[in-house]
């Protein structure tokens, strides 16, 4: 329910769209690492033993025993960054979007989907827990499709809120649930290996994984994701790596059952079949979508096209250039967009406004320095050592496909994260960790507590949670009202007060009428909202501000950098800053300011 359930959740709503996914995300992990803490290693180790028994196992030592008891040594990754963070703080670093607070909150979280993987993996046999997750993430990606052929046939208004709307017109891409198709094609992609693991234990047969198949591969066309061509295809390398290990197993009786496709036979068939499938539904469903007018847009004709990473490859120049600035400590978390708008000219480069990097490596470099990433990279490289030399250079084979599995679903979402970001959203992350703390064989031993302080760990643990998730919930309900009111009535509701604070700021800066009277009061939170988020409305209105207040040279060279943004409506903009200049009286005007403006304005082409 924790990996299936977040990525379902249709409600999407400004100032943050994956909100209330998110949210149900943190609050499904929560219950479940406090559930966890009531395993006892002794029960997994007897169900282990059982389920070996009866499937002819010799492994020998039941799962509990394989797996030490104690902080897993990969939680290192978590509480490194957590310790930069708190030290920022420490060191008086504003924190001027809430980002930081945000992300410590979910790494603590994360920390605890790590511990609560590795005491799955002690307790519960490791079979049965990897099947519920594949059966989590095949449910995930079959809803989701479902909903995306929703919003084909654009039946949103009668699905009874089940599905989000989609409110575009040409080129679709559908995003089923998640508000981004990539994202959407990236639960495909697991949602496939997980078909792949079921159909190699023999929990779906041939007819129902094929079926299950041509339906999650038609969300990945739909999505019109080049990432969910990707995941298709590590889908079908993991199908060839089963087949292989599938020539060792000693359950081979089960094998030769009707239809199954356990044999390496089978595997080898669901290799193809996942290929095959994909290159024909990727015609069948264009043919379809230009008969029926569906306006889709083409995956395979952007994939044969030339150029495959010039935006990305812009807003990796744009990370790259905040490390060689800030090497150390990087720009700090919530600082990328500022950063990436102080820059432009610098650079002149056109790019896309964003908030991160779109590449994992890249993105840590820019927000945390050399300090952040090379404890990152030291801490995940050495688990990803003790797991290959003790989960399969050491193991069984029954042990080698549970963690070619594992595996295999996080090189799809580190796969992803080299061309976005989809671990900074908590229905991918927390998956992410607890299947690193399944993995991770090694763990530091703690000193056994008194039986008291035991009992209360997670009875404080539970309060403090409850009382993050109620304050949050309730803050971003205000800041949400706040969003979609009347100008009239923003001030009459009650404003956020833990959380979300600075966005509820920005929509009010938004609002603010601009007088020379009032420019010195509102040009601070308009600096804090563009760095919250840099959009053109908001560098428009921070440059108007600025030559009021004296700083005509500043105010033009933030209109200039409009020009670098990939997406920008420069003549918008200054038709905007002109519409201002003449809402002034003479004498309280910038003159030069504002004649400069009309000259760029005139200057400017309009975007057709």
């Amino acid at each position: 329910m924790a990996v299936a359930l977040p990525p379902l959740v249709s409600k999407h709503t400004l100032p943050l769209a994956t909100f209330y996914g998110e949210w149900a995300s943190a609050l499904a992990f929560v219950v479940l690492v406090l559930w966890c803490a009531t395993l006892r290693a002794a029960d997994g180790a007897a169900r282990s033993a059982a389920t070996g028994a009866a499937a002819g196992a010799t492994a020998g030592a039941p799962v509990g025993a394989a797996t030490p008891a104690g902080v897993p040594f990969v939680t290192a990754f978590c509480l490194w960054l957590i310790a930069l963070g708190t030290g920022a703080t420490l060191a008086g670093q504003p924190d001027v979007t809430g980002s930081r607070s945000l992300t410590l909150a979910a790494l603590l979280l994360a920390t605890g989907a790590i511990w609560a993987g590795h005491r799955y993996r002690r307790a519960l046999d490791a079979d049965v827990v990897l099947t519920a997750f594949a059966t989590a993430w095949l449910a995930a990606g079959l809803f989701g499709t479902l909903a995306q052929w929703v919003q084909l046939f654009r039946l949103e208004g009668d699905s009874f809120g089940l599905v989000s709307d989609y409110f575009y017109d040409a080129n679709r891409r559908l995003w089923g649930n998640l508000n981004q198709p990539n994202h959407q094609a990236t639960v495909h992609g697991l949602a496939l290996a997980a078909s792949v693991w079921l159909a190699s234990r023999g929990k779906l047969r041939a007819l129902p994984w094929l079926v299950a198949v041509a339906l999650v591969e038609s969300g990945v066309v739909l999505s019109g994701s080049r990432t969910g061509v990707l995941h298709v295809g590590l889908a079908a390398c993991y199908a060839l790596v089963a087949a292989w290990l599938a020539r060792s197993a000693q359950d081979v009786a089960p094998a030769s059952a009707r239809w199954s496709l356990r044999a390496p036979a089978g595997l080898v068939f669901a290799a193809a079949a996942l290929v095959a499938m994909l290159m024909l539904l990727q015609p069948a469903i264009k043919a379809a979508g230009q008969a029926f007018g569906w306006s889709l847009f083409d995956t395979m004709a952007q994939l044969q096209a030339g150029d495959q990473i010039s935006a990305r490859g812009a807003l990796w120049a744009h990370a790259w250039a905040m490390f060689v600035a800030h090497p150390w400590f990087g720009v700090g978390w919530g600082e990328f967009g500022w950063a990436q708008f102080e820059q432009l000219a610098r650079l002149g480069i056109t790019v896309e406004m964003s908030l991160h990097a779109h590449n994992a490596v890249l993105d840590l470099l820019a927000k945390t320095g050399i300090v952040g990433t090379a404890g990152v990279a030291l801490f995940l490289a050495a688990w990803l050592w003790r797991v290959v030399r003790a989960r399969l250079w050491r193991a069984d084979t029954a042990e080698r496909a549970r963690t070619a599995a594992a595996l295999t679903w996080l090189a799809m979402l580190c796969v992803h994260s080299m061309l976005e970001y989809p671990l900074h959203y908590l229905y991918f992350l927390l998956p992410f960790c607890f299947l690193l703390g399944w993995l991770e064989p090694a763990a530091l031993a703690v000193t056994r507590m008194p039986r008291a302080l035991a009992t209360m760990g997670p009875a404080v643990v539970g309060v403090a949670a409850a009382l993050v998730l109620a304050t949050m919930w309730q803050d971003y309900r205000r800041v949400e009202a706040r969003e979609y009111a009347s100008p009239a009535r923003v001030d009459t509701l009650p404003a956020p007060n833990l959380w979300f604070g600075q966005h509820a700021e920005a929509h009010r800066a938004e609002l603010a009428p601009l007088t020379a009277d009032g420019a010195d009061a509102w040009l601070p939170p308009h600096i804090a909202a563009i760095h919250l988020l840099p959009t053109p409305t908001m560098i428009a209105r921070g440059a108007w501000l600025l030559a009021l207040n004296g700083e005509p040279e500043q105010g033009r060279e933030w209109l200039e950098r409009l020009r670098y943004y990939y997406r920008g409506d420069e003549a918008a903009q200054f038709a905007r800053v002109a519409g201002y200049c003449e809402g002034v009286d003479a004498a309280r005007r910038p003159r030069e300011f504002c004649e400069w403006v009309q000259r760029r304005r005139a200057a400017t082409p309009i975007p057709r």
